[in-house]
């Protein structure tokens, strides 16, 4: 029970920092992919695995848009409920910001 409650806490403290810093952890996976690329390629000569792992940073930016249009559409389907008028649903939304 402890050790779940702990790990909520963290997931928390995680959330706060990726809407602190404005980067989800696909964006600072790209990033990491990105120096391991570099790594590779330069560093270590080894091109083809720096190539290959040059490769991952378009699929987390991807995954990482696609998630957040998901979201905007979720919230523009929750905002336009039928019936409701123009003011109600930005009222509505500064309510939850």
């Amino acid at each position: 029970m402890l050790q779940e409650s702990q790990q909520q806490e963290r997931m928390e403290d995680v959330a706060e920092g990726t809407q602190k810093t404005g980067m989800s952890p696909l964006s600072w996976a790209a990033v990491g992919s990105i120096a391991l690329s570099w790594y590779y390629y330069f560093g270590k000569g080894n091109k083809e695995m720096g190539l290959f792992v040059g490769l991952w940073p378009p699929t987390f930016l991807a995954l990482g848009s696609y998630f957040k249009i998901n979201e905007i559409r979720d919230d523009v389907k929750r905002l336009s409920r039928p019936g409701s008028t123009i003011r109600d649903a930005v009222q509505e939304m500064m309510k939850n910001r």
